[in-house]
């Protein structure tokens, strides 16, 4: 596509967070970005999410949406399990796609998509959890660290919580659910982020888990080798701060809302904000005004004919879901995949 092209997306599922998507895209400036399409498994909910954002088709299941041409790219944001499927379809047809995360509820899967978007010369890149990376403040925290401002980081420390443990997405095994999944991969990323290495060892504790045998709260330490670790608490059981802070042997860094962060203090400098702009819709779901970012992001690298992000990279999505996948495994919460 030309570079001053509109960008031309499809939504698959009429659901909050596909809401908030689209709310956001409203709110950049200058926009090359257009809703052409949304499906759903409820055709009438589809099309009530089209009158509400004035889109000009809306479909009755995904196949519809996989053969609409003038479908540059579409948004996944259906329920984890039917995650696989969708972007598989998607794929097959030559659509460039943006999904929410998890990309699959396997490392498998999630290899078989990868290898198959590599293979149809699209763009592919896990989404919502990964938003994290095109936030400014990330920007801006990776100059930090790249400068050594606060020396060596030896600690990084997140407590993140809501209470969801009640939300079938959370408790429902059938489902995917899991607190890790739904927002303790943030931590993941974030330590990913900061040390730029796999952990040498991964050691949940204090797990506690409902009566589906999923996990609703966990404890869990990443050592990433040389007295380096993540350390992490996440629950759907109670609200939290949901700070992170980044301790180095020359200061400290602390993330506000570490996963969509919109500030950042550290020591002896005042903190630092970029505030998210007023949009058309209220939001579901905290900062998810800035969804903008992750979009600009598909939007430039599908312009420069990238098959991934540079930010957030195939191989990085894999070692993540690979983490995941061990941490599962040693506190027994099972799939059927």
């Amino acid at each position: 596509m030309q570079s001053q092209a509109n960008l031309n997306w499809g939504i698959a599922a009429a659901g909050r967070i596909t809401q908030d998507f689209v709310t956001a895209l409203g709110t950049v400036e200058k926009s090359r970005h257009v809703v052409v399409a949304v499906a759903d498994v409820d055709g009438q909910r589809a099309q009530q999410f089209a009158q509400r954002n004035q889109i000009p088709r809306h479909y009755d299941g995904f196949d519809a949406l996989a053969l609409d041409r003038e479908v540059e790219v579409v948004y996944v944001g259906t329920l984890n399990p039917f995650h696989y499927a969708v972007v598989h379809l998607m794929l097959a047809r030559g659509k460039n796609v943006l999904c929410e995360t998890p990309m699959c509820l396997s490392v498998e899967q999630a290899k078989e998509l990868y290898t198959l978007a590599e293979q149809r010369g699209v763009f592919l890149m896990e989404g919502n959890s990964m938003w994290s990376r095109f936030f400014p403040s990330y920007d801006r925290l990776r100059e930090l660290l790249k400068n050594d401002v606060i020396g060596e980081v030896t600690q990084v420390k997140v407590q993140h919580g809501f209470r969801l443990a009640h939300m079938e997405r959370v408790c429902n095994r059938s489902l995917g659910g899991s607190i890790l999944m739904d927002i303790g991969i943030y931590a993941l990323q974030l330590g990913q982020f900061v040390f730029g290495v796999s952990p040498v060892k991964i050691l949940p504790s204090g797990t506690q888990l409902n009566k589906e045998r999923v996990d609703v709260q966990i404890d869990f330490m990443l050592d990433y080798g040389d007295g380096r670790r993540l350390v992490a608490l996440v629950t759907g059981l109670e609200n939290l701060e949901n700070d992170a802070v980044i301790t180095g042997t020359k200061g400290e860094i602390k993330l506000s809302n570490y996963w969509c962060c919109t500030q950042i203090s550290r020591s002896n400098a005042p903190p630092e904000s970029w505030p998210l702009p007023r949009a058309k819709f209220d939001f579901h779901y905290t900062n998810t005004c800035g969804l903008r970012y992750e979009a600009e992001e598909v939007r430039r690298c599908i312009e420069k004919r990238l098959l991934e992000s540079p930010k957030f990279t195939h191989a990085e999505s894999l070692e993540l879901a690979a983490i995941a996948d061990e941490i599962r495994r040693q506190i027994g919460v099972v799939y059927d995949v």
